[in-house]
């Protein structure tokens, strides 16, 4: 019989969107003493239930405190601050039935707004998908649970499970040079009818041309995140908010200080992880030389890239615009 779910008291939960150094700030607060780490339990890769929690909100669902989610995204984040994780022959069996060559049916089904399309693939992962059933046996602790998949529905998620949250924060052009390394496109949510909806007007977010790039279109997106994470800041006063660039210049120093916001008790452990991640690294590796990140998208972009970026991150009006100005003088 399937255990059931005991919260530990305040969660933590890391959060941000992809490409922030989330992962990195998530695993170092993990080895505090006690720690337990939950790593993206909303991620629908490689997890075929959060594939099927997701699918009628999308990849980065759109959630505000008091909207009603679906049970089965409610149950996810229950499970995750829990102590819950999926288990391994589950990851492992999407793993070897998805591959490389879902993308395209995860991006049909997530990203096609004209409603979802689920291939026989996708059927085939989400077929007897089931929340985790199994407590980590070292979560008796300090549950860490880190999710990039939630910038949209951060209010939500904090409202409805109270955890204490942490939000990272990284320059958009660094977050927009990572993707570019990777080849990644946008998931359309500039042409979302709900995104539109709630944010469009709020943050002045531009509409783009038909025949946008995908530079462009990655750019918005990275936009509306930055957005909604500084919306939620301004008015969760309690959210603790890190700079990726800061914590950078001086590791030691910000992880110690971020330790003690949090009440964390810093240990022989944090100080070894952050001296072993500070090495070269690229792609998915988390290791990196971290005094080179701050300024790393100068490098990563080009100065055509720079002005393509910039011509739609420009006509957003928010108050961090203005600092990405500054940084282009």
């Amino acid at each position: 019989m399937a255990e059931t779910p005991q919260r530990s008291d305040q969660p933590l939960l890391v959060a941000s969107a992809p490409r922030t150094g989330t992962t990195w700030v998530a695993r170092a607060l993990s080895v505090a003493d006690g720690a337990t780490l939950i790593n993206e339990p909303d991620n629908e890769w490689p997890n075929p239930f959060a594939l099927k929690a997701k699918l009628s909100l999308g990849q980065y669902p759109v959630l505000e405190e008091g909207d009603r989610a679906p049970f089965d995204y409610d149950r996810l984040w229950e499970r995750a601050f829990a102590g819950f994780r999926p288990p391994r022959f589950r990851t492992a069996a999407a793993r070897r039935l998805g591959g490389e060559r879902a993308n395209a049916d995860l991006w049909r089904a997530l990203c096609d707004h004209a409603g979802p399309r689920v291939s026989s693939r996708l059927r085939l992962l989400m077929l007897g998908a089931r929340p985790p059933s199994r407590r980590d046996p070292r979560a008796k602790g300090q549950v860490v649970v880190k999710s990039v998949h939630a910038p949209l529905a951060l209010g939500w998620v904090a409202a409805r499970f109270r955890p204490r949250v942490v939000v990272v924060l990284r320059h958009p052009m660094n977050v927009i040079a990572s993707w570019e390394e990777l080849g990644w496109g946008s998931c359309a949510l500039e042409t979302n009818p709900e995104v539109r909806r709630r944010f469009g007007a709020r943050w002045g977010l531009p509409e783009l041309d038909p025949g946008a790039s995908r530079l462009e279109r990655v750019a918005w997106q990275v936009g509306l995140f930055t957005c909604a994470l500084q919306a939620g800041l301004d008015v969760h006063g309690d959210w603790v908010a890190v700079s990726h660039e800061s914590l950078s210049a001086d590791p030691a120093g910000g992880f110690r200080n971020l330790y003690s916001q949090l009440g964390l008790e810093w240990t022989d452990l944090a100080g070894a992880f952050l001296r072993e991640s500070n090495r070269p690294g690229t792609g998915y590796s988390t290791f990196r030389v971290a005094a080179e990140q701050p300024g790393r998208w100068r490098r990563r972009l080009t100065p055509e890239q720079i002005r393509e970026a910039w011509s739609v991150l420009s006509r957003i009006e928010a108050p961090w615009v203005e600092r990405i100005a500054g940084d282009l003088e």
